[in-house]
């Protein structure tokens, strides 16, 4: 998941962003992390939302879920990325992120 979040409380600086005692996320995207990696934001668009062991969910595009497979790693159950992403945004009541 990618997304812009509220912060507030008291707000700690890292090197690679910011950590506070208190967050609310202003808008959402479900991203395909392994796409992400590879070709940044633009290029990780899922089509599946996997369950996996554990209570894992991830978000993936299909290339992503198929080398998942194939590595003994398939999930217990699919969803479609849209309407995780819509149930995610109706919960938090935001907006979807823009790209």
């Amino acid at each position: 998941m990618l997304g812009r979040v509220a912060l507030w409380g008291r707000i700690v600086e890292h090197d690679l962003g910011f950590r506070a005692q208190f967050a609310y996320p202003q808008r959402l995207r479900l991203i395909c992390q392994f796409c992400f990696w590879i070709a940044g934001v633009r290029g990780a668009s899922p089509e599946r939302v996997g369950w996996f062991p554990r209570g894992e969910l991830m978000p993936l595009c299909d290339e992503h879920l198929g080398v998942a497979r194939r590595n003994g790693a398939a999930p217990r159950f699919l969803h479609p990325a849209e309407v995780m992403a819509q149930r995610l945004r109706d919960t938090y009541a935001v907006d979807v992120l823009a790209l």
